[in-house]
């Protein structure tokens, strides 16, 4: 697969095949041309540009998740794409037969996806943490499990706390053996844990 090193990718001839991103990376930019994708793997993070010229978080595409369907009905992406961890996007629709069967299914997910974002920002601070690092788990099942942690600034933009609070959260699940840091990874800086699924549910 090939590895995007241009801050903004999307606006070239049609796609065919799927394209990586580094954690960071730009995908694209609010208003530009392009073609809508879908999440084979890892987090995609969406930011609208206020009126004083600041960026705000507007939501998450995660595994099996549309990015850029808007430009289908207006030509061009509503929101600026960044790749949150790792991530590999495909063509879409890729299989025509297949990707028509499945777009109530992506619509769906959609909705979910606003409401698991909207449940990130409320609640205890420990809550919130966890209930992220929960969506950042690879859907099929892995031993031991293991999720790629976006940096503190962007969990915190996320769940609506500070970046103290978030790292004081962390912190925590290390003490209780939720979290176990695997490695550090070099060229992107991304952590990788290990997670307890039994012991983040009980934090």
């Amino acid at each position: 697969m090939p590895l995007t090193d241009s801050a903004t990718v999307m606006i070239a001839a049609e796609p065919t095949m799927p394209l990586c991103f580094l954690r960071g990376q730009r995908i694209h930019e609010a208003g530009a041309m392009g073609f809508p994708w879908r999440v084979s793997r890892g987090v995609v993070r969406f930011d609208t540009t206020e009126i004083d010229g600041e960026l705000s978080f507007a939501g998450l595409a995660m595994e099996g998740d549309l990015v850029g369907a808007e430009v289908l009905m207006f030509g061009r992406f509503a929101h600026r794409a960044t790749a949150l961890t790792s991530c590999q996007l495909e063509p879409w629709p890729g299989r025509m037969g297949q990707d028509r069967d499945s777009l109530l299914q992506a619509l769906a997910r959609a909705e979910q996806r606003a409401a698991d974002v909207v449940a990130l920002r409320s609640g205890q601070a420990m809550a919130r943490v966890c209930r992220l690092i929960e969506l950042l788990l690879p859907r099929a099942a892995t031993t031991p499990l293991k999720a790629e942690l976006p940096p503190l600034r962007d969990m915190a933009e996320i769940t609506a706390l500070t970046v103290e609070t978030v790292s004081r959260m962390l912190s925590g699940l290390r003490r209780q053996g939720a979290l176990e840091p695997d490695r550090e990874r070099r060229g992107n800086g991304s952590k990788s844990c290990r997670v307890s699924r039994e012991l983040l549910v009980a934090a």
